[in-house]
């Protein structure tokens, strides 16, 4: 076994003697992963005290748009901070996490820490599966990709079928989780689902590309879920506790909340927006109020099926209004120069929209309105 003088350089590649860098650590990777715990610590606080008019307006943008979050700011908060400075160029096309790298490599004298750091620039975003392997270890099966991703931090209990969502940064052939990461219970299967659908009707050429665009709102989601599933849970065990008489009774009233629950639970905050701005045109310009309820409930029923991916709600909110004029039974009627001016998109946006939907969803028409009718 070869020995290491205590004058001579240190093996690490610091360039410092032996005696004056590991001669009396435990070993190199211990002071790798201190070194890399500073620098994510310095590398959030760096995104979070960049000054921009760009990422505030992204700020109150996001927050105004997530349901859920907005009840934890904290949470909401390193979320974004995470996310923006890891993902959003500015105008020169850099990312913060770029810039940060680049600042402090001059600084780190360990070559192993200095590789790591470099590195980061390809932070990896994403989604899956999740399984915790250790106390300090959780093994990340990729939706989309199938990919199996080695995650290591000091993490607590793991329930079952649970869906993590994270910003991972590279360490080796391992990951780091950065800042705010979400692992959610008992969702795995229906969240899955909905990043396979909403990828797949999207514009992104990989899963990194889509969950960089839309890390926020699935978050949110995930919120929903998991508020969804703990609610269920919930009636569960009341159900068990009551009466049969109680259980018969209420078969109906049960029946009819899952179905509604079912519907919630997928809402995003886009589809919200646009079953809100057509629920508000339609108030404004007084119209029948049954037949307001039957074109919400196709687009309701619209998202719930399909689940799009929405670059602009308001697009949606006029194709429903523009698609009452195939529908003999209801008297709505505006012209797609009035709608692309109230809702501040293109007529011909509305126009392919209404079409598509009218297409699709005539038989979902008619038997709402056999459903309102009876």
């Amino acid at each position: 076994m070869s020995t290491v003088g205590r004058n001579e350089p240190c093996p690490c590649g610091s360039g410092k003697k032996y005696k004056k860098c590991c001669e009396n650590a435990v070993n190199i990777d211990t002071l790798v992963s201190q070194e890399l715990d500073v620098l994510q610590a310095q590398l959030y606080d760096f995104i979070a005290t960049a000054q921009s008019a760009e990422m505030e307006e992204s700020y109150h943008h996001y927050l105004s748009k997530m349901d859920l979050m907005q009840a934890d700011p904290d949470i909401y908060e390193m979320a974004f901070v995470s996310w923006y400075g890891a993902t959003q160029q500015d105008a020169d096309g850099v990312r913060l996490i770029e810039r940060f790298v680049d600042k402090q490599l001059s600084t780190v004298t360990r070559p192993q820490t200095a590789e790591v750091l470099e590195s980061w620039k390809n932070v990896r975003v994403t989604a899956g599966t999740v399984e915790k392997l250790d106390d300090s270890t959780l093994r990340v099966e990729e939706a989309i990709t199938g990919d199996t991703l080695i995650v290591t931090e000091k993490f607590g209990k793991l329930e079952e079928n649970s869906f993590f969502l994270g910003l991972l940064l590279p360490n080796g052939e391992k990951y780091l989780p950065f800042a705010q990461y979400f692992i959610y219970p008992a969702i795995e299967k229906a969240a899955m689902e909905l990043v396979k659908i909403r990828f797949e009707q999207g514009e992104f050429e990989t899963l990194h590309d889509y969950l960089s665009a839309q890390y926020l709102e699935i978050a949110d989601v995930g919120f929903v879920l998991y508020s969804a599933e703990k609610k269920k849970a919930g009636k569960a065990a009341a159900i068990g506790k009551a009466s049969v008489e109680s259980d018969t009774a209420n078969d109906s009233d049960e029946d009819a909340s899952d179905s509604i629950e079912g519907v919630e639970i997928w809402k995003t905050p886009e589809y919200n927006e646009a079953i809100t701005s057509l629920q508000t045109f339609l108030s404004e310009k007084g119209e029948d109020k049954k037949e307001s309820e039957l074109l919400v409930a196709v687009l309701e029923k619209y998202f719930y099926t399909e689940r799009p991916t929405i670059r602009n709600p308001k697009i949606y909110s006029g194709a429903l209004v523009d698609m009452a004029k195939n529908i003999d039974e209801i008297s709505i009627r505006h012209v797609q120069k009035e709608l692309a001016e109230y809702f501040d998109v293109s007529a011909n946006s509305i126009s392919r929209r209404s079409k598509q939907i009218w297409e699709s969803y005539q038989d979902t028409v008619s038997e709402l309105l056999k459903a309102t009718n009876t």
